[in-house]
């Protein structure tokens, strides 16, 4: 939906950003992974959902009830992916400022570039 180049450029932004985080607060380890890019991911699209928050459970758009159910189902999965991430990084050798670092550029990220929509983008006046 968004384009190879955005996801890419944003996951590398968001790993990057993890690695800067990890070697603030853990300067004398070297950490590896991709967690941190897969985490900025999320938290971009944490930020799609809360800036078109009012569109996703529209009446317009989501007419049916059980639309409405799904989308606060995604939610719920990628809180709880957060949560296991985070709870994951707790463990020995996982370097948790980079999951945490990840999410954080990626829903900055997601905030300052994802346009919200219009409901008029659906036809609706």
């Amino acid at each position: 939906v968004h384009g190879f180049w955005a996801v890419s450029t944003l996951f590398v932004i968001s790993s990057t950003g993890g690695t800067i985080l990890s070697a603030i607060f853990l300067p004398q380890y070297i950490t590896v992974g991709a967690s941190g890019g897969i985490l900025g991911l999320i938290g971009a699209c944490l930020s799609d959902i809360i800036l078109n928050w009012n569109l996703l459970f529209n009446d317009f758009v989501n007419p049916e009830r059980r639309s409405r159910f799904a989308h606060a189902k995604v939610l719920v999965v990628l809180l709880l992916d957060v949560v296991v991430n985070i709870i994951i990084g707790m463990t020995p050798f996982v370097d948790n400022w980079s999951h945490v670092g990840g999410m954080m550029y990626g829903f900055l990220c997601g905030l300052s570039t994802i346009h919200m929509v219009s409901p008029r983008f659906f036809g609706d006046e």
